[in-house]
């Protein structure tokens, strides 16, 4: 059976295929995903379906990128740099923690990620955000 590291790389791997059911068989049957500031979504048909929602928003690039990745146990915490499409065509980064638990059976039981939902905003009106944007350099 797959670590929950594993599990988790293998998720964030999967999102960029914008394919909400390829993500349904990591998920528990109850799982809960939120992100914080915005209601939760409990259940897996809740939650292919909300990410459904947000890859049709977003058709021409969703990725995520692992800068760091620790667990402790099933709980599995992620620093990433999240990609979208912007309206002017432009792939910036969006900065997210994600803290995902990984049940014995290898599915996600919960996510949940944390943040900046006014810099997404400023991201998706074409603001320049790369200055607000921490660096993933280890120099």
């Amino acid at each position: 059976m797959s670590s929950p590291i594993e599990v988790v790389r293998e998720f964030c791997a999967l999102m960029e295929r914008r394919d909400p059911e390829a993500l349904r068989p990591l998920l528990a049957n109850n799982a809960v995903y939120q992100n914080v500031g915005m209601p939760a979504f409990t259940g897996v048909d809740a939650i292919v379906e909300n990410l459904g929602a947000q890859f049709s928003m977003f058709p021409d690039a969703y990725a995520f990128e692992i800068v760091n990745i620790a667990a402790d146990g099933p709980v599995v915490l992620t620093e990433r740099l999240d990609y979208i499409q912007t309206p002017n065509g432009t792939k910036p980064a969006i900065p997210v923690m994600g803290t995902f638990v990984v049940g014995d059976d290898g599915k996600i039981t919960r996510w949940t990620d944390y943040f900046d939902l006014n810099l997404t905003i400023k991201l998706l009106q074409g603001e320049d955000i790369s200055a607000l944007v921490p660096s993933t350099s280890t120099t």
